[in-house]
């Protein structure tokens, strides 16, 4: 082979690879932009398809007329200006316009289709960037070579664009690019073949063309200018979604007040503490911190405050743990913290106590200092449990168990926890079909005037028989129902049985009810007596309605307005269990009760016990002031009796009258009533016959 041909030979292969280089990388910064084009949307999207098809555009339009001088390097060529930036526009146009049609989800062959645009859109360069091209010499072509040319960059634009668009690995987007530079490539090729070129000294080239060698230049300084504006643009979108994603990941597993890490982030601390813990023999406690009296905080400098002092809670546990031990925020004033040994559980309440010190320590809230206290529960892996999901459960439960007692316990969890914590749960699952299983009953204790015995009303108090437990005391089953929301449907059906059987004439005088906080909170309760007045035919005189002060206290606004409707209705209302409270004064000044109930805490202390009698007086001198009756609850003995009526008492219940007892004993129990009455009555007669006598 002569020099010169080697030597063309030689630039020939040089340049198919350097436009095979420029279209490889260029495309594959493109179809990274194209990717992110199709994860968004609006006016983001079109962003990315025009920065895709720019660099994209420009990469073809490069690698095109570097394949083309690499037909016959050694040839002294131009280009003409005009047709060399019209192929540049063609290229970025059948960029945007392919990658606009791929991306969208119709029709099914969308992203086909979008190739082929792009396909044609590579033939139209190449077609007007050979006219545009000058030589000193001819060129034949063969017509079998084109169509070649023509199939190829269809069929290789519309599979490149196909594998951008439908990905089925995350290497795709690489393949694409790579089908691209192969399709750049075998066109230049199939053009190869299909060209014959012979030199012709003799013809000159127009003066205005672009010389091939400046043309050269130029190709490589936009393709350095575009792609490296476009790899940079994807490098900055690449760091600014990473970091996104740490803060997303960082709000994720971190509490955004506090700056400790959340529940996500304690459970898969937990989970990796109980792998070790498994690996190593070693033994994990779990442990469960509620602040005591924080709520008055917010109540009283404001919820702002609170998060201040539970800014102040975070960096004390943050400073107090050591390797081997974390802490976490759970929600409002609960934090959660683990701490792994092998001498649990001594180690673990040494740490709850050192947690609990630390807590205990006055915090800054508005100049003011203001201590807390901290109750906390622990269970420890895998003396006391070996599911993960326990261990904090039971820290949990030992944590409630011990704040019950006292506030500021540690309390470690033990068995017999768990065992009344299921006993609890499963009652309260029956307590929510007691009402509809028929087991709910009625028991109603007698009321009287105490001067002379007669009956006067009676109060209706809720039992539940239980199938299996048989009676259960209202002081378990109330407070559950009040939990579990049953105390609702509960109530509405104790009112609705008590008014029917004082309308069909079974109870004497008044019956009176106690209604709960919650049957306040749900619904209207005024409408609701109402509707069970008139249903039952009960005169609304006849029912009493019983609340007591810390249910007024904590709604007293919407408590008042419920209770003013029924007093309208003229149902009377009494106070239950006055004195027991801490502001009975200013709650008896801010309703017009018709009735003070005393209660039995104080009845069953006289009068042997000064303060409990001193107690009675007051309340007694203040119903008569405001000419409101009381009525004594727990009278058991004839010594309390007569200390009442000595005092003026108008009304009273208790064992030494009447026990509570079902509606069918009311008879007897009346009966009963007569009987004491009437034996009282004539011991006095006697007792003043005798006195005659002497």
């Amino acid at each position: 082979m002569p020099y010169a041909e080697s030597l063309g030979f030689a630039y020939h292969q040089i340049l198919v690879v350097i436009a095979g280089a420029v279209c490889l990388f260029g495309t594959w910064v493109g179809m990274r932009h194209f990717a992110r084009a199709r994860a968004t949307a609006g006016s983001t999207r079109l962003g990315w398809l025009f920065m895709a098809s720019v660099v994209t555009g420009v990469a073809l339009w490069a690698s095109t007329f570097i394949s083309i001088l690499a037909l016959d390097p050694m040839l002294k060529s131009g280009f003409e200006p005009v047709a060399t930036s019209l192929v540049l526009l063609i290229a970025i146009v059948s960029c945007l316009a392919g990658f606009q049609i791929g991306s969208r989800p119709f029709p099914a062959l969308a992203p086909e289709l979008g190739g082929l645009v792009m396909g044609v859109g590579i033939l139209a360069m190449h077609f007007v960037g050979l006219h545009a091209w000058h030589v000193e010499g001819t060129i034949q072509w063969n017509v079998y070579g084109l169509v070649l040319t023509l199939l190829l960059g269809l069929s290789l634009s519309a599979l490149s664009v196909n594998r951008a668009n439908r990905p089925v690995t995350r290497y795709c987007r690489h393949g694409a690019a790579i089908v691209l530079a192969f399709m750049i490539c075998a066109m230049h090729y199939a053009l190869t073949a299909s060209a014959t070129t012979m030199p012709d000294p003799s013809l000159d080239l127009p003066g205005y063309l672009i010389p091939a060698h400046m043309l050269c230049f130029a190709v490589v300084g936009a393709v350095l200018l575009v792609m490296g504006s476009g790899f940079s643009s994807y490098v900055i979108d690449l760091r600014t979604r990473t970091e996104s994603a740490e803060r997303i990941h960082q709000l994720s597993f971190n509490d955004t007040m506090t700056g400790l890490p959340n529940r996500i982030a304690f459970n898969e601390r937990l989970s990796f503490d109980i792998s070790d813990a498994h690996e190593k023999g070693q033994k994990l406690a779990a442990f469960s911190i509620d602040l005591d009296g924080f709520k008055d905080i917010n109540d009283v400098f404001g919820h702002s405050a609170g998060d201040l002092v539970l800014i102040q809670v975070a960096e004390r546990l943050r400073n107090a743990v050591g390797e081997g031990e974390f802490v976490a925020r759970q929600n409002g004033d609960e934090f959660l913290a683990l701490k792994m040994s092998s001498n649990h559980p001594a180690d673990a309440q040494a740490f709850a106590e050192k947690l609990g010190t630390i807590l205990s320590e006055p915090f800054k809230v508005s100049d003011t200092d203001v201590k807390l206290t901290a109750s906390i529960g622990y269970s420890v892996f895998p003396l006391d449990t070996r599911e993960r999901d326990h261990l904090v459960s039971n820290a949990k439960l030992a944590m409630h168990r011990g704040k019950a007692h006292q506030a500021g316990n540690i309390c470690r969890y033990d068995r017999d926890m768990d065992d009344a914590a299921r006993a609890r749960r499963a009652l309260a699952r029956d307590l929510l079909s007691a009402t509809k299983n028929g087991q709910l009953e009625l028991h109603y204790q007698l009321q009287t005037l105490l001067r002379d015995g007669t009956v006067c009303g009676a109060e209706a108090l809720m039992r539940w028989r239980h199938p299996v437990r048989g009676m259960i005391s209202p002081a378990e089953f109330i407070p559950l129902a009040e939990e579990t929301e049953a105390i609702v449907e509960m109530g509405e059906w104790a009112l609705r049985t008590a008014c029917r059987a004082a309308a069909e004439g079974k109870l004497p005088g008044m019956i009176a009810v106690n209604v709960s906080p919650l049957q306040f909170n749900h619904g209207d309760l005024a409408e609701t007596i109402k509707g069970i007045l008139a249903e039952t035919g009960l005169h609304p005189s006849r029912l009493e309605i019983e609340v007591t002060e810390s249910m007024l206290m904590s709604n007293q606004s919407r408590c008042l307005e419920i209770l003013g409707k029924l007093k309208t209705m003229g149902v009377p209302i009494a106070m239950d269990d006055f004195g027991t409270g801490y502001s009975s004064l200013g709650t008896l000044h801010a309703f017009p009760f018709d009735k003070i109930k005393l209660d039995q805490s104080f009845v069953r202390r006289v009068p042997d016990d000064l303060l409990a009698a001193a107690i009675v007086k007051t309340v007694l001198a203040l119903g008569r002031s405001m000419n409101v009756p009381v009525l004594a609850e727990g009278i058991e003995t004839e010594d309390q009796l007569q200390f009442l009526i000595k005092e003026g008492c108008i009304e009273g219940q208790g064992y030494l009258f009447a026990k509570p007892v079902p509606l069918a004993q009311i008879p007897d129990a009346m009966a009963k009533m007569l009987q004491r009455v009437a034996a009282k009555t004539a011991t006095v007669q006697q007792t003043d016959a005798q006195v005659a006598a002497a």
